[in-house]
């Protein structure tokens, strides 16, 4: 068993619309985050994650999300998949917590423009 308290997330602004803390465990298969989205993120384009899918629940808030040009409204207890290479951004207010397999890392990760 590993536990990460709260206080040991690493935080990490993605952007002026976009808060992340990590939950570092140092398994190598999952990793787990909580997103702060206000606005649009990334701010133009589309972000790609490269080699993990994501497991994303929306904690707070409402917004959609876009993935590969189909746009989804969420709200709070909705539950979305994004499997990787999809292209995706957020808008709105939500809070997500995200379930990444195999961990996620920045070199994974991409934002085009």
């Amino acid at each position: 068993m590993k536990i990460v308290c709260g206080t040991d997330a690493k935080r990490f602004e993605n952007a002026s619309s976009c808060i992340a803390f990590e939950y570092q465990t140092g398994e190598p298969d999952i990793n787990l985050a909580r997103i702060e989205i206000t606005g649009r993120y990334p701010l133009e384009g589309s972000a790609i994650n490269k080699a993990v899918s994501e497991l994303v629940y929306v904690q707070e808030g409402e917004g959609n999300v876009t993935v590969n040009n189909e746009t989804i409204p969420l709200k709070k207890g909705d539950v979305v998949l994004i499997e990787k290479g999809e292209r995706v951004w957020w808008d709105g207010r939500l809070v997500l917590i995200i379930a990444c397999t195999p961990a996620w890392n920045p070199e994974q990760y991409e934002v085009e423009g």
